[in-house]
C-alpha cells in the first residue's frame, strides 16, 4: 500500500486528510470513505484496512477537527454542515478518479456516521455505495447518560457548542492488548493500557448533541437505508462502549439484502486490536473477496 497524506481546506477547515492507495501492482477496483472513532485518528487505521487496500481498495479518512493532526477543541468536530462538507470533498475525489464503485466504512462514532451516510443516500441526497462494513457502531451514543443531562446539554450546546466533557471512556475498554504506546520506556504491562498521545476521551456539547441526531436519524429512517448495498457488521461480545446486544438489534432492522453479522466472543470495542482479531481479519479478507467490484486497472490517483 501506499499512503499519501494531504492537508485539505474544506469549508474554510484545513484538515488533515489520509489517502491510503493500494500497492502500484494492485488493480484499483474501488474507493471508500472510512469515518474515524470518537477521538481517534486517521493513522490508526492504517494496520486496519490492510483487507480493503491489499484486494484493490482505495482508502480515504480525514481526521475531523479536533482530532488527530486536524487543529481544533479536542472532542469538538464541528458541525453537521462540516461533516457534510467533508463527505463531499470525498466524492469529488472518488469522481475525479474515474466510474469506480464506492463503499462507506467506520468504526465506532465512524460507523453511526457510516449509517447516517447510507440513509441520506436512500434519501437521495448521496449516491448509493456499493458497500458498507460498520465496525462496533455507536447507535445509542446516549446510553449510560441521565435523561435529565441530555436536556440540559440539549439547551446550552447552542450557547457553548465547544464546551467538552469526558465520555469516560478508558484505553482498557478497547482491546485487552493495544499495539500503540506513549513512551518507549513503558513497561509491557503499562502497554496493556495505553493509546496514543493523538487519542483523547472529550466531546464538546456541540457535537454531541450532534451524534444524538444522527442516532434518532438512523432509527427513525433505518427502512431508506438502501436495501442492495452488500452490508457487514463486526463486533466484539465483550464491548462495553457499543454493547454488542445494541448492534444486533439495529443490524437486524437494516433492510440490506445482502448482510452479514459477525459477533467476536473474546474481543471487546477495537476488535482489529489485541489477541483474537484474527478471526476480524479473516472476515473482513472473505467478505471482500465476495464484492462483485469487477476488475479495472485504474492505477492513477487524481491529480
Amino acid at each position: 500500500m501506499r499512503e499519501e497524506i494531504l492537508r485539505t481546506d474544506i469549508d474554510g477547515r484545513v484538515l488533515h486528510q489520509l489517502i491510503i492507495h493500494p500497492a502500484d501492482d494492485v488493480d484499483v477496483r474501488a474507493q471508500a470513505i472510512f469515518y474515524h472513532g470518537h477521538g481517534d485518528y486517521a493513522e490508526r487505521y492504517l494496520d486496519v484496512l490492510h483487507p480493503f487496500v491489499d484486494r484493490g481498495i482505495r482508502c480515504i479518512i480525514t481526521d475531523l477537527p479536533g482530532h488527530g493532526h486536524s487543529p481544533g477543541i479536542r472532542g469538538h468536530c464541528g458541525d453537521v454542515k462540516l461533516l457534510d462538507a467533508v463527505i463531499k470533498n470525498t466524492l469529488e475525489y472518488f469522481k475525479r478518479s474515474g466510474n469506480l464503485p464506492y463503499g462507506v466504512m467506520g468504526h465506532s462514532m465512524g460507523g453511526l456516521l457510516a449509517a447516517r451516510h447510507l440513509v441520506l443516500a436512500g434519501q437521495g441526497e448521496l449516491p448509493h455505495p456499493s458497500f458498507a462494513w460498520l465496525s462496533s457502531p455507536l447507535v445509542n451514543p446516549s446510553r449510560g447518560r441521565r435523561s435529565a443531562f441530555l436536556r440540559m446539554a440539549r439547551i446550552l450546546a447552542p450557547v457553548v457548542p465547544g464546551f467538552t466533557f469526558s465520555t469516560h471512556v478508558k484505553p482498557e475498554n478497547f482491546s485487552a492488548k493495544t499495539d500503540v504506546i506513549i513512551d518507549d520506556n513503558l513497561t509491557s504491562d503499562e502497554e496493556c493500557i495505553t493509546k496514543h498521545r493523538l487519542w483523547h476521551n472529550r466531546v464538546s456539547l456541540g457535537w454531541g448533541t450532534a451524534l444524538l441526531d444522527f442516532s434518532n436519524l438512523i432509527h427513525k429512517h433505518v427502512e431508506d437505508i438502501p436495501a442492495e448495498t452488500v452490508l457487514l457488521c463486526t463486533q466484539g461480545k465483550q464491548d462495553w462502549v457499543c454493547p454488542a446486544k445494541i448492534t444486533k438489534q439495529f443490524f437486524d432492522n437494516l433492510p440490506s439484502l445482502a448482510k452479514h453479522y459477525e459477533e467476536i466472543e473474546e474481543l471487546r470495542h477495537e476488535p482489529f486490536s489485541g489477541e483474537g482479531s484474527e478471526r476480524l481479519f479473516h472476515t473482513l479478507e472473505s467478505w471482500v473477496d465476495s464484492l462483485q467490484l469487477g476488475n479495472r486497472n485504474d492505477k492513477k490517483a487524481p491529480a
